[in-house]
């Protein structure tokens, strides 16, 4: 579904709007509607919460670390989502050799190194350790920081991995999962007049997705394109569609759609004619 493909830094790095928290001493932490939950290690705080991710910070200038928990079947359903969160970030990034599995607590984990650098050209290390539930879910700790403080974020990052706690299963928002039944567009488009002198041309992009309000959906999109060439000679068009359909859920504020494209999450507004995913408006169209 492409509607998932606008598509963490490892579960997800959204682009709703945080709700800024005050930073917080040595406590533990969770995230209610994921029943997941972690301890802040010595030395951190919780910075801020932006949907389902919570950002560590420590008196170390220029290192962070980012923990959140996701819908994750195996790692290829992690892997998929961590592209979303360098880009978010504005990271550029490569793997520095292959993952490391282990086990934590009884359950899956894989661990890896990446190397990359921001907008800046400033180089950057990150950590990612991801541990998956009995209960199809995760819990992902990405830890980011300059080269030479990599092993200081790297033994934080370990901590929080290490205390993780499950509780039990994912509790799914049923009245958001209700609340979605109908059909939502996004539309958008741009002409520039034609004229023999400059020629001209015309785009045009839409996305619909329909929910049934019981966990199904069915997403499709179109594109086109026109050109016509200075001098009215000649033109140039291209169209193009897709579509996918699958199943979806509610866990908090994020949606977790699953079709046959994939897996994908977004942090979700829903409001009375619209909803907001990612920070993309879809207007109800029923």
């Amino acid at each position: 579904m492409r509607f998932t493909r606008a598509a963490l830094l490892v579960a997800a790095v959204p682009v709703a709007t945080p709700s800024g928290l005050h930073a917080q001493p040595t406590t533990g932490q969770g995230f209610a509607a994921w029943n997941l939950g972690y301890t802040v290690p010595p030395g951190w705080q919780l910075a801020q919460q932006a949907g389902r991710v919570h950002r560590l910070t420590s008196t170390t200038q220029g290192v962070v670390i980012y923990v959140a928990p996701g819908m994750y079947q195996t790692f290829n359903d992690v892997t998929v989502d961590l592209a979303k969160g360098f880009q978010a970030l504005g990271l550029t990034a490569m793997p520095m050799g292959q993952p490391t599995p282990s086990t934590i607590k009884g359950m899956q984990a894989m661990t890896a190194r990446y190397a990359g650098q921001d907008q800046l050209g400033r180089q950057f290390q990150a950590q990612i350790t991801a541990i998956l539930t009995a209960h199809g879910t995760g819990l992902v700790v990405t830890g980011i920081a300059p080269n030479q403080l990599m092993e200081q974020v790297s033994a934080a990052v370990d901590q929080i991995a290490q205390g993780i706690e499950v509780r039990g299963a994912p509790q799914a928002n049923t009245q958001a999962v209700a609340a979605l039944r109908g059909r939502w567009m996004l539309y958008s488009g741009k002409a520039t007049g034609v004229t023999s002198a400059t020629g001209g041309s015309s785009n045009s992009y839409e996305e619909t997705v329909e929910f049934d309000g019981a966990g199904r959906f069915a997403w499709q999109s179109s594109a086109s394109v026109s050109v016509t060439t200075p001098g009215l000679t000649g033109s140039a068009s291209g169209a193009n569609a897709s579509s996918d359909q699958g199943t979806y859920t509610v866990i908090g504020s994020t949606l977790v759609v699953r079709g046959q494209q994939g897996q994908a999450a977004f942090e979700l507004q829903i409001l009375a004619d619209r909803i907001i995913a990612d920070g993309r408006t879809f207007l109800r169209a029923n």
